[in-house]
């Protein structure tokens, strides 16, 4: 392999590295070689800590580790190869008090009912944030129901951010930069790039236009196509006063959609992940503590991480 070197410069256990590759490149491979260079090294399995994103990549990467090891039976229970979910859930259990939980909850995948409950309890007192949303809607409850339900499901995205919601202008230059971002990919393929030129090119399914057929000197730029379909995708320079007015009132509502959330966690017992992971980073210098059980080695494999997983890794 021509990498051959880089991967074996990746199983020094007194380095540390971040590796990128696409998928079926053999990622996996390399961290189940750390993990096993790693276990000689140790004096306990349990300092050694993998985190993957799913259960199945959990679950394979297990079942690759002790395939390689000869007293697979024995070890097999010592070693802690997680999701990120699973984690934050352990390290909750160390610190209930600091974590705030006190008694610790049931732990669900599929919130989706609390979150529409949660949702749907700030519309049974109305306020004028609620109105605003609602007259937007055309006072079609189920739908902003469901709207603020979506955005519980996600809320480690941007609860930190709506401690204070954004102004207009703040939000208008993320759409800005976005724009830029879009724009400078495609003109890197084709200088002459814009959102004219896709829309008069490319189908509304993203596929060059035959009558006018579109220049064979676009068509032969590997890449061009899905450039320009991303121009023709863009977000809007800015929003109009409506949408404005809307965006504004769902903003007002998240923090009270949480709160509803958070007492209805209280009281069924049970929060989903996203909880978690919060509750894990209140107070992690606690966990250094005499008597806690800090891995010493952590190998990350993470393909779609929030941004609670990065806080998590130290990032």
């Amino acid at each position: 392999m021509k990498d051959a070197a880089a991967r074996e410069t990746a199983l020094d256990v007194k380095r540390s590295f971040i590796v990128q590759a696409p998928a079926g490149s053999g990622k996996t491979d390399l961290l189940v070689r750390r993990f096993l260079k790693l276990l000689s090294a140790v004096q306990k399995p349990e300092e050694i800590l993998a985190i993957t994103f799913t259960k199945k990549a959990a679950a394979e990467m297990r079942k690759r580790i002790l395939k390689e090891l000869p007293n697979s039976g024995a070890i097999a229970h010592r070693l802690r190869i997680q999701t990120i979910d699973a984690f934050c859930t352990a390290l909750t259990r160390q610190v209930p008090v600091l974590a705030r939980f006190g008694a610790q909850p049931e732990i669900i995948e599929d919130a989706s009912e609390l979150y529409l409950e949660a949702a749907a309890r700030i519309f049974k007192e109305f306020n004028p944030a609620s109105e605003k949303l609602l007259a937007h809607l055309d006072n079609d409850i189920p739908k902003a129901t469901r709207l603020l339900a979506d955005r519980l499901k996600d809320r480690d995205r941007w609860l930190r951010k709506t401690g204070e919601a954004p102004t207009r202008a703040e939000l208008e230059a993320t759409l800005a930069s976005e724009r830029n971002r879009l724009l400078a990919r495609a003109k890197a393929l084709y200088p002459r790039a814009t959102e004219a030129l896709a829309r008069g090119y490319l189908t509304t399914k993203g596929e060059w236009t035959k009558r006018p057929a579109a220049p064979k000197e676009l068509v032969s730029i590997p890449g061009l196509r899905e450039a320009l379909f991303a121009l023709c995708n863009m977000p809007p320079a800015e929003y109009d006063d409506r949408q404005w007015e809307a965006l504004e009132a769902i903003l007002a509502l998240l923090k009270p959609a949480v709160a509803h959330l958070k007492v209805l966690f209280g009281e069924r017992g049970q929060a989903d992940f996203t909880e978690f992971a919060p509750a894990a980073l209140a107070r992690p210098e606690d966990l250094a503590r005499p008597g806690r059980r800090v891995p010493g080695h952590l190998a990350l494999a993470i393909r779609a991480p929030h941004q609670a997983d990065f806080r998590l890794a130290g990032g």
